[in-house]
Protein backbone atom coordinates (compact mmCIF):
# COMPACT_ATOMS: atom_id res chain seq x y z
CA UNK A 1 0.00 0.00 0.00
CA UNK A 2 1.33 3.44 -0.96
CA UNK A 3 1.48 6.05 1.81
CA UNK A 4 2.92 8.99 -0.16
CA UNK A 5 -0.28 11.03 0.33
CA UNK A 6 -0.23 10.53 4.10
CA UNK A 7 1.28 12.87 6.67
CA UNK A 8 2.62 12.09 10.12
CA UNK A 9 0.75 12.98 13.29
CA UNK A 10 2.50 13.03 16.67
CA UNK A 11 1.00 12.61 20.13
CA UNK A 12 2.93 13.27 23.34
CA UNK A 13 2.30 11.01 26.31
CA UNK A 14 3.04 11.86 29.90
CA UNK A 15 6.12 9.72 30.55
CA UNK A 16 9.17 11.79 29.68
CA UNK A 17 11.24 8.68 28.95
CA UNK A 18 8.91 7.62 26.13
CA UNK A 19 9.12 8.89 22.54
CA UNK A 20 6.15 10.52 20.82
CA UNK A 21 3.44 8.31 19.35
CA UNK A 22 3.67 8.74 15.57
CA UNK A 23 1.05 7.66 13.06
CA UNK A 24 0.56 8.21 9.36
CA UNK A 25 -2.82 9.67 8.53
CA UNK A 26 -4.81 11.19 5.68
CA UNK A 27 -6.46 14.34 7.11
CA UNK A 28 -8.68 14.64 4.03
CA UNK A 29 -10.14 11.14 4.38
CA UNK A 30 -10.10 10.96 0.58
CA UNK A 31 -7.83 7.94 0.07
CA UNK A 32 -9.20 4.42 -0.39
CA UNK A 33 -9.17 3.98 3.40
CA UNK A 34 -11.70 6.80 3.81
CA UNK A 35 -12.35 8.58 7.10
CA UNK A 36 -10.81 5.70 9.03
CA UNK A 37 -7.37 6.92 7.99
CA UNK A 38 -7.85 10.26 9.76
CA UNK A 39 -6.90 11.13 13.35
CA UNK A 40 -10.10 12.42 14.96
CA UNK A 41 -10.45 14.51 18.13
CA UNK A 42 -12.31 11.73 19.95
CA UNK A 43 -9.31 9.43 19.59
CA UNK A 44 -7.04 12.10 21.04
CA UNK A 45 -9.34 12.63 24.03
CA UNK A 46 -9.57 8.89 24.67
CA UNK A 47 -5.82 8.36 24.30
CA UNK A 48 -5.05 11.17 26.71
CA UNK A 49 -7.65 9.89 29.18
CA UNK A 50 -5.88 6.51 29.18
CA UNK A 51 -2.54 8.29 29.53
CA UNK A 52 -3.86 10.39 32.43
CA UNK A 53 -5.34 7.40 34.27
CA UNK A 54 -2.07 5.49 33.80
CA UNK A 55 0.01 8.38 35.16
CA UNK A 56 -2.22 8.47 38.25
CA UNK A 57 -1.72 4.75 38.82
CA UNK A 58 -5.41 4.00 38.24
CA UNK A 59 -5.00 1.81 35.17
CA UNK A 60 -2.95 -1.40 35.24
CA UNK A 61 -3.11 -3.67 32.22
CA UNK A 62 -0.19 -5.99 33.01
CA UNK A 63 -0.92 -9.40 31.51
CA UNK A 64 -4.21 -8.15 30.02
CA UNK A 65 -5.54 -8.33 26.46
CA UNK A 66 -6.92 -5.23 24.75
CA UNK A 67 -9.05 -4.99 21.60
CA UNK A 68 -9.55 -1.70 19.80
CA UNK A 69 -12.56 -1.88 17.49
CA UNK A 70 -12.53 0.45 14.50
CA UNK A 71 -8.90 1.36 15.12
CA UNK A 72 -8.48 3.57 12.06
CA UNK A 73 -4.89 4.83 12.30
CA UNK A 74 -4.33 2.81 15.50
CA UNK A 75 -3.35 5.89 17.50
CA UNK A 76 -5.29 5.00 20.66
CA UNK A 77 -4.31 1.33 20.77
CA UNK A 78 -0.66 2.01 19.97
CA UNK A 79 -0.50 4.63 22.72
CA UNK A 80 -2.07 2.21 25.18
CA UNK A 81 0.39 -0.51 24.21
CA UNK A 82 3.27 1.91 24.73
CA UNK A 83 1.97 2.88 28.17
CA UNK A 84 1.43 -0.77 29.16
CA UNK A 85 4.15 -2.89 27.52
CA UNK A 86 3.06 -5.98 29.47
CA UNK A 87 -0.36 -6.08 27.81
CA UNK A 88 -1.27 -7.45 24.37
CA UNK A 89 -3.13 -5.07 22.04
CA UNK A 90 -5.09 -5.98 18.92
CA UNK A 91 -5.95 -3.17 16.52
CA UNK A 92 -8.99 -4.23 14.52
CA UNK A 93 -10.65 -2.63 11.51
CA UNK A 94 -11.81 -3.33 7.97
CA UNK A 95 -9.46 -5.07 5.56
CA UNK A 96 -8.47 -1.91 3.69
CA UNK A 97 -7.14 -0.31 6.90
CA UNK A 98 -4.98 -3.24 8.05
CA UNK A 99 -1.93 -2.17 5.95
CA UNK A 100 -2.06 1.31 7.52
CA UNK A 101 -2.35 -0.20 10.99
CA UNK A 102 0.65 -2.45 10.34
CA UNK A 103 2.66 0.50 9.02
CA UNK A 104 1.88 2.58 12.12
CA UNK A 105 2.73 -0.33 14.43
CA UNK A 106 6.12 -0.57 12.70
CA UNK A 107 6.58 3.20 12.85
CA UNK A 108 6.36 2.99 16.65
CA UNK A 109 8.43 -0.20 17.00
CA UNK A 110 5.39 -1.72 18.70
CA UNK A 111 5.41 -5.20 17.17
CA UNK A 112 6.28 -6.87 20.50
CA UNK A 113 2.83 -6.33 22.00
CA UNK A 114 0.64 -4.82 19.27
CA UNK A 115 -0.81 -6.43 16.16
CA UNK A 116 -3.39 -5.60 13.49
CA UNK A 117 -6.35 -7.76 12.56
CA UNK A 118 -9.16 -7.54 10.03
CA UNK A 119 -12.45 -7.36 11.94
CA UNK A 120 -15.55 -5.84 10.38
CA UNK A 121 -18.31 -5.49 12.96
CA UNK A 122 -20.95 -5.18 10.22
CA UNK A 123 -20.45 -8.90 9.61
CA UNK A 124 -20.44 -11.80 12.05
CA UNK A 125 -17.27 -11.61 14.10
CA UNK A 126 -15.60 -13.74 16.72
CA UNK A 127 -12.28 -13.93 18.57
CA UNK A 128 -10.20 -16.80 19.89
CA UNK A 129 -10.04 -15.19 23.33
CA UNK A 130 -12.22 -12.86 25.40
CA UNK A 131 -10.49 -9.46 25.75
CA UNK A 132 -10.04 -7.85 29.15
CA UNK A 133 -10.60 -4.39 27.67
CA UNK A 134 -12.38 -3.20 24.52
CA UNK A 135 -11.96 0.38 23.36
CA UNK A 136 -14.08 2.11 20.71
CA UNK A 137 -13.48 5.64 19.47
CA UNK A 138 -16.05 7.42 17.27
CA UNK A 139 -17.71 4.15 16.32
CA UNK A 140 -21.26 5.51 16.18
CA UNK A 141 -20.93 8.41 13.72
CA UNK A 142 -23.15 6.52 11.26
CA UNK A 143 -26.56 5.26 12.40
CA UNK A 144 -26.16 2.14 10.25
CA UNK A 145 -23.28 1.08 12.53
CA UNK A 146 -25.28 1.26 15.75
CA UNK A 147 -26.94 -2.14 15.78
CA UNK A 148 -23.90 -4.05 14.45
CA UNK A 149 -21.64 -2.38 17.03
CA UNK A 150 -24.00 -3.10 19.93
CA UNK A 151 -24.30 -6.72 18.81
CA UNK A 152 -20.53 -7.06 18.34
CA UNK A 153 -19.80 -5.68 21.82
CA UNK A 154 -22.33 -8.10 23.31
CA UNK A 155 -20.76 -10.99 21.41
CA UNK A 156 -17.10 -10.22 22.14
CA UNK A 157 -17.27 -8.99 25.74
CA UNK A 158 -17.12 -11.44 28.63
CA UNK A 159 -18.64 -10.88 32.04
CA UNK A 160 -15.45 -9.16 33.26
CA UNK A 161 -14.59 -7.29 30.06
CA UNK A 162 -14.37 -3.55 30.48
CA UNK A 163 -15.58 -1.45 27.54
CA UNK A 164 -14.47 2.14 27.02
CA UNK A 165 -16.56 3.89 24.38
CA UNK A 166 -16.02 7.48 23.25
CA UNK A 167 -17.76 9.58 20.65
CA UNK A 168 -18.18 13.17 19.53
CA UNK A 169 -21.81 14.23 19.49
CA UNK A 170 -23.13 15.00 16.01
CA UNK A 171 -26.73 13.78 15.96
CA UNK A 172 -27.98 13.68 19.54
CA UNK A 173 -31.23 11.80 18.91
CA UNK A 174 -29.49 9.02 16.99
CA UNK A 175 -26.74 8.74 19.61
CA UNK A 176 -29.36 8.50 22.35
CA UNK A 177 -30.92 5.60 20.45
CA UNK A 178 -27.57 3.79 20.43
CA UNK A 179 -27.09 4.36 24.15
CA UNK A 180 -30.56 2.94 24.78
CA UNK A 181 -29.75 -0.09 22.63
CA UNK A 182 -26.39 -0.61 24.34
CA UNK A 183 -28.00 -0.38 27.76
CA UNK A 184 -30.03 -3.51 27.03
CA UNK A 185 -26.94 -5.66 27.56
CA UNK A 186 -24.46 -3.34 29.32
CA UNK A 187 -24.37 -1.21 32.43
CA UNK A 188 -22.16 1.85 32.12
CA UNK A 189 -21.36 5.27 33.48
CA UNK A 190 -20.17 8.47 31.87
CA UNK A 191 -16.58 9.44 32.58
CA UNK A 192 -16.52 12.90 34.16
CA UNK A 193 -14.28 15.73 32.90
CA UNK A 194 -12.49 15.65 36.27
CA UNK A 195 -11.28 12.12 35.45
CA UNK A 196 -9.99 13.07 32.02
CA UNK A 197 -6.81 14.78 30.92
CA UNK A 198 -7.04 18.37 32.20
CA UNK A 199 -6.24 19.82 28.77
CA UNK A 200 -7.33 17.28 26.15
CA UNK A 201 -11.08 17.14 26.67
CA UNK A 202 -14.16 18.64 25.04
CA UNK A 203 -17.77 19.30 26.03
CA UNK A 204 -18.77 17.68 22.72
CA UNK A 205 -16.91 14.41 23.35
CA UNK A 206 -18.38 11.82 25.69
CA UNK A 207 -16.63 8.86 27.30
CA UNK A 208 -18.39 5.85 28.81
CA UNK A 209 -17.06 2.99 30.94
CA UNK A 210 -19.14 -0.18 30.80
CA UNK A 211 -19.46 -3.91 31.53
CA UNK A 212 -21.97 -6.57 30.55
CA UNK A 213 -25.04 -6.82 32.71
CA UNK A 214 -25.16 -9.87 34.96
CA UNK A 215 -27.96 -12.20 34.00
CA UNK A 216 -30.14 -13.13 36.94
CA UNK A 217 -31.33 -16.74 36.92
CA UNK A 218 -35.10 -17.07 36.82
Amino acid sequence: MEFSQYIEYELEISRADMPLIRVLQDPSGMTRCGVGSTVWDTGLVLAKYLDHQTSLGKLDLSGKTVLELGSGTGLVGIALGRLHPQCQVTLADKEELVPLLNRNIELNSATDNTRAQCLDWTTTTSLDTVPDLIIVSDGIFDKDLHQPLAETLARLAGSETRVLLAYETRKFDEEAEFIARWSQTFRFRDIKPSEQDPVMQSEDIFLFDGKRKIKVAE
